[in-house]
């Protein structure tokens, strides 16, 4: 074949690609990849290709066949480097991408890419690293934009505002970096003027779902409510398949006082247009779940499954109704047979946890568990349920992982170096925490009416009484520590030398909130501190907001609160992070508190 005709055949391709048909570009340059396998560009262009159809074995070989036939060409091992990222194998995807840096050290894209492959790699020093020597070596809305993704990722909120702000000094009419820049403005409380940005934005085109679904929330969360729910009924109108556009009319409408009507636009949506759509069969379960309304969501979920009988997802949701029904007998049922279809599926096998104990079934969840916990020794909720089934046979082991008397202890926060009194420094405090939640807590979001949780990790808050807090708590911290009894297995195994604080938040009640009992998966130690508390003048409820220890989430019969503890301000409660916590009915005005985990280091 003659190097032009070769060549056009490869344009045409090549054309085909660029418009998103990789299965034409494959149709015309298979013919002639055979004449030209030494033929470094057509390979090259193969392996694009067959990236494009995710069939990334294939595309890594032909990549490697291209570099061996052009070792210099730079631009050939960065996209190696993609491919590799793309199956997760990051490690070698670096070794290739600094191949590329090597002979291309201009090249925007390999920069750009190495960062990328570290933040998949959860390796965020590193990616700090080197964004910042990418802004440094090529200031560029693109360079700054990564850097702010990493601090994101890192929680650095602010300065992932300040990388924002500089990508858009560089390019200040792009769309796409204003409305970067108004999220950032959102991470960090500003959501006055992220509002503003989304809406010259919307106004000029309402052009994305993303752009729709955080217009929408701004707009809640200044209390424009009827604005929301106008803007996300134009919005369903023009993605109707955009599940959580669904999910936010109907948080919305039942936040109203719609009821189960909530999901009435999304239930017409799919007996009129998208039957078959399972996803948002699922959102629409889910918003009715979520809103307590169990009958109408099993209806939900069965209509689902006559599209999709064997979904996992489907019968796995199904089997959480069933159980808020109080019918975990038959919630097992359907987990048993969605974890025989999927035995090495680890998500599935823990799902029956609680339903196990909920039946009874105390020997065969703490078999299931012991197994689950062989992979993961530390997750905190396998824990809880082993201690759960320990106590539901009434082995010994129970008491002494669970000594609520001796693993529960309370501590008062002395004032902190700068504050006359603890009582001074405990309001600053409180008012800090109630603006975390003004600002950051959108209803929209919050598992609950009468309660809000900041979003944050406050770890990486600027504002320094944060660290002055975490100064006045960490003499208690490093006392619980020294004092776990040897007896109380897996808290005290993990014991070393040196621990870290791992996340801090904020959660707020106001009367009648309450926190259902859950546990800290990731954590080791956990904390819960009174910032504020108004009791209950009219003294109806003797136990208004109290801490609740011992009882699950879904308790099973004999298995109920073990210890409480009336909150008061400058209290600090510490405790294993697997116990079940949680916190009563609120009959005052507001409980306010600041929680963290600690775990080893």
């Amino acid at each position: 074949m003659k190097p032009a005709e070769a060549a056009a055949i490869a344009n045409a391709s090549r054309e085909l690609l660029g418009q998103g048909d990789a299965e034409g570009a494959e149709r015309v340059l298979a013919p002639i990849l055979g004449a030209l396998r030494t033929d470094a560009p057509t390979l090259h262009l193969m392996a694009l290709i067959k990236k494009a159809q995710n069939q990334l074995d294939e595309a890594e070989r032909l990549m490697r066949s291209a570099i061996a036939h052009a070792l210099s060409e730079g631009a050939y091992y960065n996209d190696l480097g993609v491919v590799l990222q793309a199956r997760g194998e990051y490690g070698e995807a670096m070794r290739v991408y600094r191949a590329a840096m090597a002979l291309a050290p201009e090249t925007a894209a390999v920069r750009a890419n190495i960062v990328r492959c570290l933040i998949g790699a959860d390796d965020l020093q590193q990616a700090e690293r080197e964004a910042s020597a990418f802004v440094a070596a090529q200031p560029s809305p693109e360079s700054w934009t990564l850097l702010g993704q990493v601090q994101r990722a890192m929680e650095r909120h602010d300065q992932a505002l300040g990388s924002a702000e500089a990508a858009l000094r560089c390019a200040p009419k792009l769309r796409g970096l204003q409305y970067n820049y108004a999220m950032a403005l959102e991470r960090v409380g500003r959501s006055g003027e992220a509002l503003e940005i989304y809406e010259r934005l919307a106004k000029v085109d309402l052009d994305t779902a993303e752009l729709a679904l955080n217009y929408i929330r701004a707009l809640f969360a200044a209390g424009r409510k009827k604005d929301a729910e106008t803007v996300a009924e134009q919005s369903i109108q023009m993605w109707p398949g955009v599940t959580t556009l669904h999910t936010v009319l109907a948080r919305i409408r039942w936040l109203r006082g719609e009821g189960e009507n909530c999901t009435e636009l999304t239930e017409a949506e799919l007996l009129w247009r998208r039957p078959s759509d399972l996803a948002l069969r699922l959102a629409c379960a889910d918003a009715l779940h979520r809103g307590g309304h169990f009958t109408k969501a099993l209806t939900a979920l069965d209509e689902a499954l006559r599209y999709a009988p064997q979904s996992g997802q489907l019968l796995s949701a199904k089997a959480v109704i069933l159980d808020e029904l109080d019918r975990p007998d038959d919630a097992l049922e359907l987990l048993r047979a969605v974890a025989e279809a999927a035995p090495q599926a680890r998500s599935s096998r823990r799902n029956m946890l609680s339903v196990l104990l909920r039946c009874g079934r105390a020997v065969e969840a703490l078999t299931l568990v012991r197994e689950l916990r062989a992979q993961e020794p530390d997750e905190q909720y396998l824990l809880a349920c082993e201690c759960t089934a320990l106590r539901m046979l009434g082995d010994p082991l129970y008491r002494q992982w669970c000594d609520h008397q001796r693993l529960v202890r309370t501590y008062t926060i002395e004032a902190p170096e700068g504050h006359f009194t603890a009582e001074s420094f405990n309001a600053s405090f409180a008012n800090l925490l109630r603006g975390q939640h003004r600002s950051s807590a959108n209803p929209l979001d919050q598992p609950r009416p009468n309660f809000s949780q900041t979003p944050r990790n406050l770890l990486t808050h600027t504002d320094p009484l944060f660290k002055t807090f975490l100064s006045a708590v960490e003499p208690h911290v490093r006392d619980y520590i020294s004092r776990l009894p040897e007896s109380a297995g897996s808290i005290t195994a993990r014991r070393g030398k040196q621990y870290r604080y791992t996340n801090l938040w904020s959660a707020r009640l106001i009367k009648e909130g309450f926190q259902p009992s859950h546990v800290h998966d990731r954590g080791w130690i956990s904390g819960i501190y009174i910032a504020a508390e108004m009791p209950d003048e009219g003294g109806q409820n003797p136990h208004s907001g109290w801490l609740k220890f011992g009882e699950p989430n879904k308790p099973p019969p004999e298995c109920g609160v073990e210890r409480m503890i009336e909150p008061k301000a400058g209290q600090l409660v510490l405790f294993p992070s697997y116990i079940w916590h949680g916190i009563a009915p609120l009959g005052g005005d507001e409980l306010l508190t600041a929680a963290f985990t600690v775990a080893p280091a």
